[in-house]
């Protein structure tokens, strides 16, 4: 043994000093701080160097492992060999905005137009295609690079959808900026759908990493004006978030968006982050609090943290004593997330697929990849023919379509038995497929609680984060094993549509009572499923 270390030793110090050396480097360039004083930002204890390396060495791994560079060399071959140009559907640089910046490219489905022509012609009615908007950007301050998602958005394109791409934000510019970009964007897309072509009742979103994450944010504009819409009216003083300085935040940044957008269908959401407390901690765990995307995003301030956080701001919205109509959210949302992602971890959706079950969201669905770090679209359907990118547009087109989004449900009331929305036979044979009913919520409650300790779909969170409560496995997650499309659990959830109507009656029938008879009205909750009564409290006059 003293042999071994006495061999080891002449390379002890050269790696040492190229490990500090490739740390400091990584934060001269990318700490805000090292502008003013670059001494006292440097990284000198061992065990933060230690910590801040393998940090970033595991975010090189989310960006270049798993099938990323293999895809990324069939691509390229594939482009040099070919003898002509493929067909480009996009039109190009509309202006979507007042501003210069404001451009957008629409990628047409010329393809399946054609492919329909002919059986829309004896039909009266012209059938239109869904709409997908691609956020572009894996980081915040990325988000002009939507060159990159090009071939993405053509593939997906050819699937038989519109395709629009914006270019959003600018150079230093806020997240309030980019978001208010986004709704114009949006805007645009709802105002002239149907001058392309396109069915407005079927616009969906779609982001990756930081896209995914204003993505969630944009789709919840609605529910907060409604909510601070009727609690101003009961108290000037309301407030939605813990923190009164939260809650401000939070108004401030929905009063730039003036003019109230429509619910959008659906969300597609790829590796995001939706809890910007919990990461920020977990980036502090690992010694890059100061070196993150999210440090620059959001400054370290607590209070824009909680403002900007999607998961927290439905857990209040769930919790509070004014009743929002689920109609309001995104009728479908499809979650996808890799389970050894290290960058934003899959506790992060699995969050947030848990808050959106509690509340009356109608379809809730998350893809779990076993064997792979971070899920990149815009790699992964570079190669249309891969496997990969073919579990990943059937989810996106079962998602999209409306067709499929029936398939799955009568796939669901028959608990799975082949496939599930978007998964094929061959993954379910070494997956799982989870399915949350709310009315068996309550008879399943203590076989859930076995099922969350014993699920394998989380490696990053505690167990009770694994899955929502009420949930019944139709296959043991114990005997989960790789697939070649890498896909573990399929878990989804479903709303009974008859105890919604029940429980929007109900609310909407105590809250005219008290509004009549008292000046404030609290909910009490037992439980963090359904409120059991409200009292109204009578006024002084009274």
């Amino acid at each position: 043994m003293a042999g071994a270390t006495l061999l080891l030793l002449p390379f002890a110090l050269p790696l040492t000093v190229a490990v500090y050396t490739i740390v400091w480097l990584y934060t001269w360039t990318h700490d805000p701080r090292a502008s003013t004083n670059l001494l006292r930002v440097l990284p000198l204890h061992p065990r933060r160097v230690y910590k801040c390396s393998r940090a970033l060495w595991s975010g090189m791994l989310d960006g270049l492992g798993g099938p990323t560079i293999a895809i990324i060399f069939s691509y390229m071959v594939a482009k040099l060999s070919r003898s002509s140009r493929p067909q480009d559907t996009a039109v190009r640089d509309i202006k979507y905005g007042p501003q210069a910046k404001h451009r957008l490219d629409l990628f047409v489905p010329i393809a399946t137009q054609q492919q329909q022509q002919g059986a829309s012609a004896a039909s009266s009615e012209k059938e239109r295609f869904p709409i997908l908007i691609i956020f572009p950007g894996y980081r915040w301050s990325k988000t002009k690079r939507a060159r990159m998602y090009r071939p993405m958005a053509q593939t997906l394109c050819g699937d038989g959808m519109f395709v629009v791409l914006p270019r959003v934000g600018g150079v230093d510019a806020s997240l309030e900026d980019i978001l208010c970009d986004f709704h114009l964007t949006v805007q645009w897309v709802f105002e002239n759908a149907v001058n392309f072509g396109g069915d407005p009742r079927r616009v969906h979103l779609m982001g990756y990493g930081a896209g995914a994450h204003l993505c969630t944010m944009y789709s919840l504009i609605v529910p907060l004006k409604t909510w601070y819409a009727q609690a101003d009216r009961m108290s000037p003083d309301a407030q939605l978030l813990s923190s009164r300085a939260s809650d401000q935040c939070l108004r401030r940044w929905l009063r730039k968006i003036r003019r109230v957008p429509r619910p959008v269908a659906g969300l597609i959401l790829v590796s995001g982050v939706f809890d910007i407390a919990s990461q920020r901690r977990y980036e502090t765990e690992r010694c890059i609090e100061n070196l993150s995307a999210t440090a620059k995003a959001f400054g370290g301030s607590r209070e824009r943290e909680d403002a900007w956080s999607p998961a927290a701001i439905v857990r209040r919205l769930r919790r509070c004593s004014a009743f929002i109509p689920s109609e309001l959210f995104a009728h479908s949302v499809l979650l996808i997330h890799g389970k050894r992602d290290s960058t934003f971890v899959l506790a992060q959706s699995q969050r947030l697929f848990r808050e959106l079950a509690e509340i009356d969201v109608p379809d809730v669905n998350m893809k779990i990849y076993a064997n792979l770090r971070r899920v990149d679209p815009s790699i992964a359907l570079l190669a249309p023919a891969s496997a990969l990118a073919q579990s990943l547009l059937e989810d996106i087109r079962a998602s999209v379509s409306p067709s499929a989004h029936l398939n799955s449900n009568n796939l669901d009331r028959d608990n799975h038995d082949g496939g599930s929305n978007g998964t094929t036979g061959d993954s379910l044979e070494s997956g799982s497929t989870l399915n949350h009913d709310k009315n068996s919520a309550r008879s399943n409650s203590k076989d859930s609680k076995s099922s969350r300790g014993g699920s394998s779909s989380n490696d990053n969170s505690s167990p009770d984060e694994t899955v929502p409560p009420g949930i019944s496995t139709d296959a043991d997650a114990n005997l989960i094993a790789p697939h070649t499309a890498d896909i573990s659990s399929h878990i989804s959830h479903r709303n009974d549509r008859g105890r919604r109507q029940q429980q929007q009656m109900r609310h909407r029938d105590l809250a005219r009572c008290a509004s009549d008879n008292s000046s404030r009205v609290t909910d009490y909750f037992s439980n963090a499923d359904s409120p059991q009564h409200m009292m109204a409290v009578p006024s002084a006059a009274t």
